[in-house]
């Protein structure tokens, strides 16, 4: 069965098991089950893409396609489902990824009228499939990048800068970042995947062999190392590169390596841990237990009290989501005293979102990433750092 464009792309580039589903597609049943599980849009993106293509053009008049009910596409289109294999396949790429991940990458390739063709569950998300079968009509590449965009959008990141400026270099960045630059650079076992450039930034990545691992191939076992993803984040003047890495040297030592190759000179990025000092956090913590912050709504606080006899005994004070905890606080003072300088914890509401910050004595705050998408947790650490000069890092490299 031909597979369009490759299996190497689906197989390698998306991690799709094309063996595995092809076997399962070859029973009339899926087959079917599968097409019932399609909606009527998801049915008319194939229908009126095979007609294009002259698959069933036969069976109608000029235009006369499009007025066809969602029931004749679909038993038409049973007659032709052992060639609808490629939709199966985005079907099952389909089932983990992000609407917001779908629907960011969809925004610039399809129009404004076409996307809000798309939305449902009360016009606030993007039919992620339908959009899916489109990007894959355009240009099947499209996949890669919702693949690759996938991952930057669930992972955290640890962010580094160049300990020095190096001078300035005519070319851009941008430009140099090739495949032929880089590629030099990784060893035997480090793959480059490809680029993915959004809103300012360059997202670089490397899929590499990890652990040993089996898995079942067309009732074969094969042997082989797991994949391990990192993901390097440049800003679109090399200087600042944010990582995700399982080894995160390797990461900065790759990092390194691309933007000595572009300044010509020895490159070395460092960890950024801004210190946060005392003051800033207090005033972050006052703001969003008094209201006065409107973007952050304090729900939970963590801490400890010098009025308690053991010093390592902690108070949880919760209310509900976007109530005031100020009252709260204010009836329990007299027992407990000010306790801002004794906040361990804080679980907040930000864009409809619960997230979870963590106060050290050092002065880093930490916040759980994983409820947040890639935007929204840009949007998170750009108010911090504007309205309190608080740097806020990943949770998962506390």
């Amino acid at each position: 069965m031909n597979v369009h464009p490759s299996h190497e792309f689906w197989e390698s580039d998306l991690e799709v098991p094309v063996n595995l589903l092809l076997d399962r597609f070859q029973d009339s049943n899926i087959r079917q089950s599968w097409l019932d599980s399609l909606s009527g849009k998801q049915l008319s993106i194939i229908f009126q893409h095979c007609f294009k293509n002259h698959l069933n053009g036969q069976l109608f008049q000029d235009g006369d396609y499009d007025d066809r009910s969602t029931q004749q596409k679909r038993k038409i289109l049973t007659s032709y489902s052992d060639s609808l294999f490629d939709y199966y396949l985005i079907s099952y790429f389909d089932r983990t990824k992000l609407e917001a991940t779908v629907s960011e990458v969809a925004r610039f390739a399809l129009t404004e009228k076409l996307m809000r063709s798309y939305l449902v569950k009360n016009n606030t998300k993007y039919d992620k499939r339908s959009l899916l079968f489109l990007l894959f009509h355009i240009n099947c590449e499209l996949l890669k990048s919702v693949y690759h965009f996938d991952k930057v959008q669930k992972k955290g990141f640890v962010s580094f800068a160049l300990q020095k400026s190096p001078r300035q270099i005519n070319t851009s960045f941008k430009e140099f970042m090739s495949q032929e630059a880089v590629e030099h650079i990784l060893k035997d076992d480090d793959q480059l995947q490809g680029f993915f450039h959004h809103q300012d930034r360059i997202y670089m990545f490397v899929r590499r062999g990890s652990d040993m691992d089996l898995l079942l191939n067309s009732n074969k076992v094969v042997h082989g190392h797991k994949p391990e993803w990192m993901i390097l984040d440049f800003s679109l003047d090399g200087t600042q590169v944010n990582l995700c890495a399982k080894n995160t040297n390797k990461a900065v030592e790759i990092a390194n390596s691309i933007v000595s190759g572009y300044f010509d000179c020895e490159c070395t990025f460092v960890n950024i841990q801004d210190k946060n000092f005392p003051l800033q956090v207090h005033k972050f913590l006052q703001a969003c237990i008094d209201g006065s912050d409107p973007d952050i709504c304090i729900f939970e606080l963590n801490f400890k009290s010098d009025y308690f006899k053991n010093s390592n005994t902690y108070l949880t004070l919760s209310v509900k989501p976007y109530d005031s905890i100020a009252p709260e606080l204010h009836i329990l003072k007299p027992s407990i005293g000010n306790i801002l300088q004794s906040i361990q914890s804080a679980k907040v509401m930000f864009q409809n979102k619960k997230v979870t910050f963590s106060f050290k004595i050092s002065g880093e705050v930490y916040y759980s990433e994983h409820p947040l998408n890639k935007k929204e947790r840009e949007d998170l650490k750009k108010h911090m750092e504007q309205s309190y000069g608080l740097k806020i890092l990943s949770r998962a490299n506390c």
